[in-house]
């Protein structure tokens, strides 16, 4: 991961953008099966430098949490995907708390997919839960073949440093 300075000095370790179109390379292989959609296909503007990945994070192609915070404040960004059946699917870098580092992850909304047990819509989307889970592990687990900073991976190197201190 490259590092990115703020104003304050405080590093914000950005993936490089070699880093970036091999995640979007292994969520879109298995999210469409090598069939990616044209509008999904007109997101795929990614950086071709690694100087461009902080002017790319910060553009109108990702979604931000906060929204209008600079660089070194944004806890998230997200580039909404989508898989074959969920168009709402997306691929997520977050800051953990008290951390300068970017994880990648899938986030597939599915806790706000609700609907009440024997209602019409409790099965189809119990089906979709789970379709999108099992996508989901399927490409975090590809990520971390790729050894991509994956959730997993950061858990692990915490883990690591506790026992090492």
């Amino acid at each position: 991961m490259a590092s990115m300075h703020s104003e304050k000095n405080n590093p914000v370790l950005l993936p490089t953008a070699t880093e970036i179109a091999s995640l979007f390379d292994i969520y879109l292989e298995h999210a469409y099966e090598g069939n990616i959609p044209a509008a999904v296909a007109a997101k795929l503007t990614l950086p071709g430098t690694d100087a461009e990945v902080a002017d790319w994070l910060m553009s109108d192609l990702t979604e931000r949490t906060p929204p209008n915070a600079p660089l070194e404040e944004v806890r998230a960004f997200a580039v909404r995907l989508g898989n074959v059946v969920y168009p709402h699917m997306k691929l997520r870098f977050s800051r953990p708390p008290a951390d300068d580092v970017l994880i990648v992850s899938v986030d597939s909304h599915d806790a706000m997919l609700k609907a009440p047990e024997g209602s019409p819509d409790f099965a189809a989307l119990e089906e979709l839960k789970s379709f999108n889970a099992e996508l989901g592990q399927k490409i975090n687990s590809a990520w971390g073949d790729a050894h991509l900073l994956t959730e997993h991976e950061y858990l692990r190197r915490k883990i690591r440093q506790a026992k090492d201190s």
